[in-house]
């Protein structure tokens, strides 16, 4: 299990990591165009998704592979922590407790662990990739203000359509069209100076 945890510490830190602290981007301009900003939080949020989903589908993985071999389903551990916090909340009493256990009992012990590992990153894993839609949607909205900056958001948007299922995002799809036009109004101006 120790590169699990060793992701998870990657995951964390990379979590907390200011953006001013990551290597520094090739594509970000010297000009003060705010789209290179919107980018550099969105790829600093994207690696940090990436690795979180990485990480919890090893563990998930593992922890599903243990669970197969011991002929355990998952849910026989979730009774076992349920158990124990009705225990702990006072609603079941440790003799009512100790006459359900022996239902639950026969499992390896590291089974629990590593249920508990799994579960320790599911959160983190949901949270990176609501952040990285939320970069993402702020990337969107951001107007480029230079001809470097519109190409880079162009694409972008390329990119971002040649993806499965664009037009079913609910999450992206009114900010797509207004994105692609404050990258060509860039241009129009640069045509009419």
């Amino acid at each position: 299990m120790k590169p699990e945890t060793t992701r998870r510490a990657v995951v964390t830190g990379l979590a907390a990591a200011p953006v001013a602290a990551l290597p520094a981007l090739a594509s970000v301009s010297s000009s003060a165009d705010p789209i290179f900003h919107a980018f550099a939080e969105f790829d600093r949020a994207k690696a940090v998704d990436e690795l979180a989903s990485k990480a919890c589908e090893d563990q998930r993985a593992v922890t599903f592979d243990a669970f197969d071999a011991a002929g355990v389903k998952p849910h026989q551990i979730l009774t076992r922590r349920k158990l124990q916090l009705r225990r702990e909340c006072g609603l079941l009493s440790d003799s009512e407790y100790k006459e359900a256990l022996p239902a639950l009992e026969g499992h390896e012990s590291e089974l629990p662990a590593m249920w508990s590992a799994f579960e320790d990153l599911v959160e983190p894993a949901c949270a990176a990739t609501e952040a990285r839609g939320e970069a993402e949607r702020d990337l969107l909205s951001t107007a480029p203000t230079s001809p470097a900056g519109a190409l880079r958001l162009l694409h972008h948007l390329a990119d971002f359509l040649d993806g499965d299922d664009v037009i079913n995002d609910a999450f992206l799809d009114d900010v797509v069209g207004d994105a692609i036009r404050n990258a060509i109004a860039v241009f129009e101006r640069e045509a009419l100076s």
